[in-house]
């Protein structure tokens, strides 16, 4: 199990998904790319907005600040193909990888950028320029041991909690289905309260569909409301693992 939680120093908010991005002093920067990836994953995806808003808040000492939106530009709705690299592995046990997407009608991958990934859906990017949001959505759930180091109690459900000046935020995990021990369904409900934004709460409803055999999601379905003033807003992603590298062919 994880003993201790990696907190975040930073947090972009954004309607299509509001990440909590989480680093120490003492967490490393990503490793330089090794010449040839440990694996290789390719998903579909598929995003459908309305009304989105974006909004950006620092914390009070603010050391550091992460954008998951895109430098604050928001996701367009669409489909396309995400493209991910495992590099390796930093010394306090997160992945580094590095994630592309390609959109629909498009003829090359757009900016690749390089990341830390933990267990608990924690990510770190430190460059200028961000992930999509749609990108972020992903990498959140890619960590190692996702499901084997998360405090599962009897009723397999776990909760994380964080406060701060600027929001309060509260994840709930439930493990749905324990299937057949290898694939299993955990649904995540994150509430966030901003207290000085343009808008009040946000609500991520996400199901993965896991394979912890492989220890990577199969399938992501997130959807995610935005509430303040008289504006409701939502967004829609869906990801399906199409290729890894990992898994040997049939033929």
């Amino acid at each position: 199990m994880l003993t201790k939680t990696v907190r975040t120093l930073g947090i972009v908010l954004s309607l299509s998904i509001c990440g909590v991005v989480a680093l120490t002093a003492q967490t490393p920067a990503p490793a330089s790319p090794p010449g040839k990836p440990l694996r290789h994953l390719e998903y579909s995806f598929n995003v459908a907005v309305q009304g989105l808003q974006t909004s950006k808040v620092t914390t009070s000492n603010g050391a550091q600040t992460v954008n998951v939106a895109g430098n604050l530009v928001a996701p367009e709705a669409g489909s396309g193909s995400m493209f991910v690299d495992v590099l390796s592995v930093a010394p306090d046990g997160a992945l580094v990888v590095r994630i592309s997407e390609l959109a629909r009608n498009e003829t090359r991958p757009r900016q690749a950028y390089t990341c830390n990934v933990y267990g608990n859906t924690s990510v770190f990017c430190p460059s200028a320029a961000t992930p999509s949001a749609a990108e972020w959505l992903l990498l959140s759930y890619l960590g190692r041991q996702f499901i084997d180091a998360a405090p599962w109690d009897a009723q397999g459900h776990w909760q994380r909690k964080e406060e701060s000046t600027g929001f309060n935020t509260e994840d709930d995990f439930t493990l749905v289905d324990a299937g057949d021990g290898k694939k299993v369904i955990v649904r995540e409900i994150k509430t966030m309260e901003l207290h000085d934004g343009p808008f009040d709460t946000q609500t991520s409803d996400v199901t993965i569909n896991y394979d912890r055999a492989m220890e990577v999601p199969a399938v992501i379905h997130a959807d995610v409301a935005t509430a303040g003033g008289n504006e409701t807003n939502s967004a829609s992603y869906v990801f399906t693992l199409e290729k890894d590298s990992f898994v040997k062919p049939t033929h």
